[in-house]
């Protein structure tokens, strides 16, 4: 947990694998094991949770209804939903992953491949971005960690960012 800009944030990594808990049972729901954001990558809008139970299966949790957020447990407010689709839908609005796609700038030039998303754990909205430049590159250089800039598309393979002000 880190403080940045005033606010509260965290690596997704750091809550990849944690244990999703219902609040009211105390029930263990599943292993959040994937995020999703908003059309814009703004902000993260769920997660996705698998396992809890004999079947093996996938649950879709809005970030909203997470009540903790804990080093051991994600605390949730419902038992969360089945998802649909390549871009499960979140309160009628569709979602986007991003984790291993290239992120290039809009004249083309590439900034790595998004490894770790860094959010606002109060709000979800996006801090900043892990990128690898490759094993060879992180290790010699590390690992980079960008601020958050204006995203001009999420698509299949990459996410196009726009470096200027307006």
């Amino acid at each position: 947990m880190q403080v940045f800009g005033g606010a509260t944030v965290r690596f997704s990594s750091e809550i990849t694998g944690l244990s999703v808990v219902h609040a009211a049972n105390g029930r263990e729901l599943g292993r959040v094991s994937e995020w999703l954001l908003d059309r814009d990558g703004e902000a993260i809008v769920a997660f996705v949770a698998e396992g809890g139970g004999w079947l093996p299966q996938k649950k879709i949790f809005a970030f909203r209804d997470i009540l903790g957020l804990g080093n051991g447990a994600v605390i949730v407010a419902r038992e969360g939903l089945a998802p649909h689709g390549e871009h499960p839908a979140v309160d009628g609005h569709p979602t986007n992953r991003v984790l291993g796609k290239r992120m290039l700038t809009k004249s083309g030039d590439e900034l790595g491949v998004v490894e770790d998303i860094l959010f606002d754990e109060g709000t979800g909205k996006i801090a900043g971005w892990r990128l690898s430049s490759g094993l060879i590159d992180d290790i010699l250089s590390g690992r980079s960690v960008m601020e958050q800039q204006p995203l001009l598309s999420i698509g299949e393979d990459a996410l196009i960012i726009d470096f200027r002000k307006e």
